[in-house]
């Protein structure tokens, strides 16, 4: 709290001291605000010659009535608010979750990605060895074909079979 000050004001020409420890210009404010309540009331043309405790207590309904409506107005952004809240925290429950799914995907496809690159490389490693031996297959054929190989495998295939024979 700060100090407290003595701040004059005129509210519907009466002087008044007030003693406050808010600040002088809003304490001037207020004044000038009920002022003006009491000086739409009191205007000529609308209720002239009425009493000043009667505008008073005429300005003090209209002043509750503003303030019990701002007040409703709070209680309801409360209450927006606070749903506002409540689905801010929902919906950051669900980005979390996710989040946590984008995670968990990400990784099952970088497995999936290394499991690829493993076969990948099974896979090349097959067909080279594949081809290594249909290279080898393919000499083989062609010592196979030459002439003077062949009658030496048949010789050899001959002996064989009069051994199994016997």
């Amino acid at each position: 709290m700060g100090d407290v000050n003595k701040i004059h004001v005129e509210i519907f020409g009466e002087l008044l001291t007030l003693v406050s420890d808010e600040d002088e210009k809003y304490i001037k404010d207020l004044a000038a605000y009920i002022d003006s309540k009491i000086d739409d009331i009191a205007h000529p043309n609308a209720r002239a010659g009425m009493h000043p405790t009667t505008l008073s207590l005429l300005a003090s309904v209209i002043i509750a009535d503003e303030l019990f409506k701002e007040r409703g107005k709070n209680q309801s952004f409360n209450k927006d608010m606070e749903a506002n809240i409540k689905e801010n925290e929902r919906l950051q429950t669900l980005v979390d979750e996710l989040w946590q799914a984008l995670e968990q995907t990400w990784n099952d496809v970088n497995a999936q990605k290394e499991e690829l690159e493993r076969a990948h490389a099974e896979t090349v490693e097959y067909k080279l060895a594949m081809e290594k031996a249909r290279n080898e297959l393919a000499d083989y054929i062609e010592a196979f074909d030459s002439p003077g190989i062949k009658g030496v495998i048949t010789t050899d295939l001959s002996r064989k079979n009069i051994r199994e024979a016997t």
